[in-house]
């Protein structure tokens, strides 16, 4: 869990997640043209069709708390009542074809205020082939869709030799990480095969490289549990180390650092993991110590004996994301 988390605070920018979770169900066109097919769609809140990504399809979660960000669902906003443009699909179809921005607005809640779901935005659906409308957002609209190439509306052709994009892999994994357009050629007024697309194969953790194409290369790709496992991702200790630091002991969500102790981690992703003696308040795993009584930061924790089965030991991922808050080795807790 820890490496996990380590992952998603990376690549997400440090979303804060509470203790609870959510998802969403969707369905998979199943009438056979160009759309998304194999991702989730739900209905929106306008009535429309909403493309969700899926952790197979291709699409690079758009959520976190920046400014930049697509969507900020759930963080924090200043102004109750104001409005921001929003979209929750894939960046590269962002006000292409057919898919429209919605909007969030900042709702007061008690003492705070949060961005509201995004709704009222259009985003990619199933293409018709016959259709003049780019409703999947990738830019071509009908025949000209090389997602298109094996529908039977599209396969006579008026030229010998006119050529045309194509593409046969799963529906959402075109033009992602190795995965490339092929071309077709027109033969006796009918497309020949599809030649020379690369579609997706099994993922190498251990490269920088997308091999399966659903948008997280390596060992960012915390969607395939290969990656999340194997060796090359994940964190080291190694000599030599920070003054007073010492290595973790145990790994994932058993990995623990003497009490008075928190990790440090450096280097990136993979990176290292220290156990090194709390100087501020910033970490939860601190809370509990002397240097941190009376800090505003650990204001509204709970903090209490280690039990004797820990050993002095204080689990390394406390902060976990998101919040583990039943580690019997935690000093310090937020959740109930």
């Amino acid at each position: 869990m820890m490496r996990i988390a380590l992952v998603l605070l990376f690549v997400f920018g440090g979303v804060a997640i509470g203790c609870g979770s959510s998802g969403k169900n969707g369905f998979t066109p199943d009438d056979g043209g160009g759309g998304p097919g194999t991702d989730a769609t739900t209905q929106s809140p306008d009535g429309g069709n909403t493309f969700v990504p899926t952790p197979d399809s291709g699409v690079q979660n758009v959520h976190d708390c920046r400014d930049t960000s697509q969507d900020t669902e759930g963080c924090s906003c200043g102004t109750p009542a104001a409005t921001r443009a929003c979209y929750t699909g894939d960046p590269k179809t962002r006000k292409t074809g057919n898919c429209k921005d919605g909007a969030q607005t900042c709702i007061k809640q008690g003492e705070f205020s949060t961005w509201s779901p995004c709704t009222g935005m259009s985003l990619p659906s199933y293409e018709s082939c016959l259709g003049n409308v780019d409703t999947n957002c990738n830019g071509k609209v009908g025949c000209d869709d090389p997602q298109c190439a094996t529908n039977d509306a599209c396969k006579a052709c008026a030229t010998d030799g006119q050529t045309r994009p194509c593409y046969t892999g799963p529906a959402g994994t075109e033009n992602v990480g190795i995965c490339k357009d092929g071309v077709q050629t027109c033969k006796a007024n009918n497309w020949g095969p599809c030649v020379g697309d690369k579609v997706p194969e099994a993922e190498n953790c251990c490269d920088a490289q997308d091999h399966n194409c659903n948008g997280w290369a390596g060992c960012l790709d915390v969607f395939t549990l290969a990656c999340v496992n194997a060796a090359c991702c994940q964190s080291q200790c190694k000599s030599p180390l920070d003054n007073g630091c010492v290595c973790p002991k145990g790994s994932g969500d058993t990995q623990t650092c003497p009490e008075g102790d928190h990790v440090v981690h450096t280097g990136g992703f993979p990176g290292v993991d220290e156990c090194c003696p709390c100087n501020d308040c910033k970490d939860i795993n601190c809370c509990g110590n002397p240097v941190c009584s009376g800090s505003a930061t650990c204001s509204g924790l709970t903090c209490k004996p280690l039990p004797p089965s820990c050993n002095g030991q204080v689990n390394t991922d406390c902060d976990d994301f998101p919040e583990d808050c039943d580690e019997p080795c935690c000093k310090c807790s937020s959740c109930p």
